[in-house]
């Protein structure tokens, strides 16, 4: 553990800034106070389908354990700094370097993701930086327009371990001090990110700490991502930052649209009032996605989870079980009655006795 370096790519500059006074930003930060910040309530009725919009293809993101990846406490958030060769190579007109991933959480009690989907709060949120490869580097391309693109995933509790985020989480007790860093293996980070990139939210941002640039093309993926409850503590309980702090609510809160429109490269599902809607991200189920434990598919989006799947196949099993039953007691219905009137048919009437009475 030693003193970090150079923030060549924070989350943020790194300055005396806090999450508890977030409305004083724009005094020192002009661009906080602009009309096209980050993070917003994405208001799942009121996006606009672009199925045309092109699914996020991302290269280099295979990392050997022979490559060192840089893990920072940089007093606002749990940040890992990414090499060069991790780009997105598919998905804008421009090609997109990787620059770092950092983490925003709450607590126990508070759920910390910085972007809502109908005003719901997800647990935590993973944003992988990347900045336009037209620019020598981060800082350059941090103020330019079309400077920065930031993948963003919705992290939930789920009933596993998420081993992939394991990679991170069991070293964060080296990073517990503010400004302290220390050296971790590389690792696939793509399986940090939900299985399905081609289900996503896009509009036009800012970065979501000071300076606040609103050079950001948001990306937003619609599947979520899952650890589990003792990992989710780990990122909330292990942390500090300046003058001794225990460091979560790291998270900002929903900016106004001002008339940004927010694109979806997918349709909805209508609901029982007929109207279009895409709920919130559900519970937790088995992994069923190339293999990669902890990156779950949860049903957000009206695809078939496993649950689906149960409730479908024990939904058909109860119907042909009841179909199967009416028919039978038909048939017995029926050869009840032949069997009745064979028998009225074979009795001759007699007059009752007293003996018989």
């Amino acid at each position: 553990m030693r003193p970090k370096e150079t923030e060549r790519d924070g989350a943020g500059s790194h300055g005396h800034w806090r999450y508890n006074d977030q409305d004083s930003w724009a005094m020192d930060f002009h661009d906080c106070k602009g009309k096209s910040q980050s993070p917003i309530n994405i208001d799942t009725r009121n996006v606009a389908v672009d199925p045309g919009m092109a699914p996020i293809k991302l290269e280099g993101y295979d990392l050997t354990d022979e490559e060192s990846l840089k893990l920072i406490n940089n007093g606002h958030t749990l940040q890992l700094s990414l090499p060069g060769s991790m780009r997105i190579v598919s998905g804008f007109d421009d090609v997109f370097v990787a620059a770092q991933l950092h983490f925003h959480w709450g607590t126990r009690e508070v759920p910390g993701s910085e972007h809502t989907v109908d005003d719901v709060h997800f647990p935590a949120e993973i944003h992988v930086v990347h900045y336009n490869s037209k620019y020598a580097n981060f800082a350059e391309a941090a103020s330019r327009p079309d400077g920065l693109a930031v993948l963003a995933g919705f992290i939930q509790i789920g009933l596993r371990e998420n081993e992939n985020y394991e990679k991170i989480l069991s070293s964060i007790k080296d990073v517990s001090i503010e400004d302290s860093d220390t050296e971790i293996p590389g690792f696939n980070v793509l399986h940090l990110l939900p299985a399905n990139l081609g289900r996503f939210y896009r509009y036009n941002g800012s970065l979501t700490t000071p300076p606040c640039f609103q050079t950001v093309n948001w990306t937003i993926f619609n599947e979520s991502i899952t650890v589990s409850r003792t990992q989710l503590a780990t990122l909330e309980d292990t942390l500090k930052a300046d003058r001794d702090r225990h460091l979560s609510k790291n998270f900002r809160a929903p900016q106004r649209l001002h008339g940004r429109r927010v694109l979806s490269s997918f349709g909805a599902l209508p609901d029982a009032r007929g109207r279009r809607v895409n709920p919130p991200f559900s519970a937790d189920v088995d992994s069923a996605n190339n293999g990669v434990p902890g990156n779950e598919r949860v049903g957000a989006d009206g695809g078939f989870t496993r649950g689906d799947v149960l409730a479908t196949a024990f939904g058909v099993l109860f119907f042909v079980t009841l179909l199967s039953f009416m028919v039978y007691a038909f048939q017995q219905q029926k050869k009840y009655s032949r069997f009745k009137k064979d028998a009225r048919q074979n009795v001759i009437y007699q007059q009752a006795t007293k003996e018989d009475i």
